[in-house]
């Protein structure tokens, strides 16, 4: 029995990982790939190959990979795209050629869930209260932070939907309010914005209001009631400083955060003028300095020397061209596509999941960090499995 579960310990390292030491840094996605070889070298030890025949003809989701690596390594030699994205890229196909998904069964992912969300809960709490850090001096910024928390916070609100066992219910809403509760720490508001969207989605799409068990509502509504007047100081605060950051837009005054993403979002047009169908690469930098020198951006935009442009579709645009931002948006709209006529707890893992990533990819670019995209592909491509063998996440 111990030697079984050391064996699926192993093969689960990855997204045991996604659940702690993701956390760790800001390089925590460079380590993920150690876990994937872990795992990777124990599952072929284990069965052999057959979980590669079985996943590389079943999982559509690993050809859309394969196809958006290509690009990106033709990319790369053509003008330059971002390692970590291809890095992640090659790691995650390996994987998810390899992985016996039924592993990653509803227990599983309800341990890594809680596991996450507490952690992710600890970790905010650490550095933003006890030691009163910036959220720019994390180990990981707040904003891919925040990011793996709204997919926690959706992973927790789904399997409460599908547990009748009370204990679990109870253990499910206080991890909700856990993630809610470090998503409001994090201060992040695109991310907030898209986890309230995904949870009113999935609620009113496929909660049947006649089997609530009304005492857990009670107990929801108290206890995030008791949360929101806790955290009432750090969501003032954020409310004012948008208010403020508004007001200065209304003037004019265009160098706050919101005032530098709009000079952002301007200049894409202009940056992509002569580039559209396969884009500017990584010379996004050498592109932004021409445009100064040519009086065509401010130069709080140009002090600012953006690596990204603060929105996943305008930034793959503008880097990848009109061909990479239709294969992002293929991305996307796979686990949508796949999801019709499947089983409904995958429906609502991969729709929540894609509801976060695609609103927060309009005011930040989560598909550019490794830990993010790490989360992104190794889930839904293991969601896409369940759903491809008519499996139920038992």
């Amino acid at each position: 029995m111990f030697k079984k579960y050391l064996i699926n310990g192993l093969i689960l390292l990855p997204f045991i990982w996604l659940s702690t030491g993701i956390y760790l840094s800001k390089d925590s996605d460079k380590t993920m790939v150690i876990m994937i070889l872990v795992s990777i070298i124990t599952s072929l030890m284990t069965f052999g190959i057959k979980e590669i025949k079985k996943n590389i003809i079943n999982n559509r989701f690993i050809w859309l990979l394969l196809i958006i690596l290509s690009y990106l390594l033709f990319s790369y030699f053509y003008h330059g795209v971002s390692s970590r994205e291809i890095r992640a890229l090659i790691a995650s196909l390996l994987l998810l050629i390899t992985f016996p998904h039924q592993l990653l069964n509803k227990k599983t992912l309800l341990i890594i869930t809680v596991i996450g969300s507490i952690t992710g809960l600890i970790f905010v709490i650490y550095f933003s209260i006890i030691l009163k850090l910036g959220r720019g001096d994390w180990p990981l910024n707040a904003i891919p932070f925040s990011t793996i928390t709204a997919v926690y916070l959706i992973f927790s609100i789904v399997l409460l939907l599908h547990y009748n066992n009370l204990k679990t219910q109870i253990t499910t809403s206080i991890i909700v309010l856990i993630n809610i509760s470090s998503l409001i720490l994090s201060e992040t508001r695109g991310t907030l914005l898209a986890g309230f969207i995904a949870i009113i989605f999935i609620l009113l799409k496929t909660l049947n209001f006649k089997k609530i068990n009304l005492k857990i509502i009670a107990t929801s509504i108290i206890i995030i009631s008791g949360i929101f007047l806790v955290l009432k100081h750090p969501i003032e605060q954020r409310i004012e400083q948008t208010a403020v950051e508004y007001h200065k837009i209304e003037a004019g005054n265009l160098t706050s955060s919101i005032g530098l993403r709009l000079q952002l979002w301007d200049s894409a047009p202009i940056l992509i003028k002569n580039n559209i169908l396969l884009g500017v690469g990584n010379n996004v930098k050498n592109e932004i300095d021409n445009l100064y020198k040519e009086n065509k951006i401010s130069q709080s935009l140009y002090n600012l020397q953006p690596t990204h442009l603060h929105n996943q579709y305008l930034d793959k645009i503008v880097k990848n061209g009109i061909l990479g931002l239709l294969l992002f948006i293929s991305l996307l709209l796979f686990p949508i596509v796949a999801s019709k006529e499947r089983n409904t707890l995958y429906k609502q893992l991969s729709l929540g999941v894609v509801i976060i990533f695609g609103i927060s990819s309009l005011t930040d670019v989560p598909f550019n960090h490794g830990q993010t995209l790490f989360i992104y592909l190794l889930f839904i491509g293991v969601f896409n499995m369940f759903a491809l063998n008519n499996e139920k996440v038992k």
